[in-house]
């Protein structure tokens, strides 16, 4: 089996939100989008657009499986424009210090603290009390989202850039391809009905087969599922226990939905986790974007 591999960047053009667990009142984001969460927009998306033929509502679970069997998906990372390229920002677990980002290009790393001020802005909200016309009590929040436009704490004057998100696609040689090009709009993450997600789509490019890479990282698109080889996961990656890959950086638990069934919670690295011997290591990448050692 041959998969093409696609890139793609998207613009983001409303405050974006990917929930992780609240900490008091406050409802955090992650800084980049799940595949799995593209995978339900793409599928949404496609949905909308072909529908049904007959029933005239989308088949949201016909356009799923298709979804699941011709594509996967990597993550998306905040990006920003220089000149006619695209320089993304990288997770990475340091053995001193935690969790930084880094741009591709050079820049030096970034604590996570600072860099979330470049990216993070909040929108207040509050329930309404019926009888009262007022907030009702012990109901104000506030919802972390990332902003549409950079912001440089050491130059507030500067002229703001915008934020895109950059990420990629494997296809597997057929026509489904046709589909993915020709969407130019997806709604990702959460609070859609409050204009929250939009996206536009800048690029969309295959990679050359001999030169074709993942964030840096060299693949292997011959394989039943495409393989990635590199130091750092850009994923979230399965936790084996026993498989004698010793890896540094921080897990947490997923769970969630999978069509039909709820799928249990399972101890994953985080995204920008690296080997511990700073060896490149081979991953494949299952229909949700879980990274599966190969």
């Amino acid at each position: 089996m041959t998969w093409t591999v696609h890139r793609w960047v998207w613009r983001l053009e409303a405050p974006l939100f990917i929930g992780l667990p609240p900490a008091g009142s406050l409802n955090r984001t992650r800084l980049y989008v799940p595949a799995r969460a593209v995978h339900g927009a793409v599928t949404a998306e496609l949905a909308r657009l072909k529908g049904d033929e007959e029933s005239k509502f989308p088949c949201y679970g016909k356009f799923g499986k298709e979804v699941g069997v011709n594509c996967r998906f990597t993550y998306l990372y905040p990006a920003e424009k220089n000149g006619d390229d695209y320089l993304v920002w990288l997770p990475e677990y340091r053995a001193e210090g935690g969790l930084f980002w880094r741009r591709r290009g050079g820049e030096d790393h970034v604590p996570d603290r600072d860099f979330r001020r470049r990216l993070l802005d909040s929108r207040p909200a509050t329930a309404v009390a019926p009888e009262t016309d007022a907030a009702a009590e012990e109901t104000l929040r506030e919802t972390e989202c990332l902003n549409p436009w950079w912001r440089n704490p050491s130059e507030p004057r500067a002229e703001p850039k915008p934020v895109f998100l950059l990420g990629y696609v494997f296809l597997k040689n057929n026509g489904f391809r046709r589909c993915l090009e020709g969407l130019e709009t997806l709604f990702v993450g959460g609070d859609l009905t409050s204009g929250l997600g939009r996206l536009r789509r800048e690029i969309w490019a295959e990679q050359s087969g001999d030169r074709a890479s993942v964030f840096g990282g060299t693949v292997d698109p011959s394989k039943r599922e495409p393989v990635i080889k590199s130091r750092v996961v850009w994923g979230h990656a399965a936790h084996v226990s026993g498989d004698g890959r010793p890896m540094r950086g921080c897990q947490e638990l997923l769970a969630g939905w999978n069509p039909g069934r709820l799928w249990k919670g399972d101890l994953a690295w985080v995204p920008g986790s690296s080997s511990e011997n700073n060896q490149e290591v081979g991953w494949s990448i299952d229909s949700y974007g879980v990274w599966i050692p190969a």
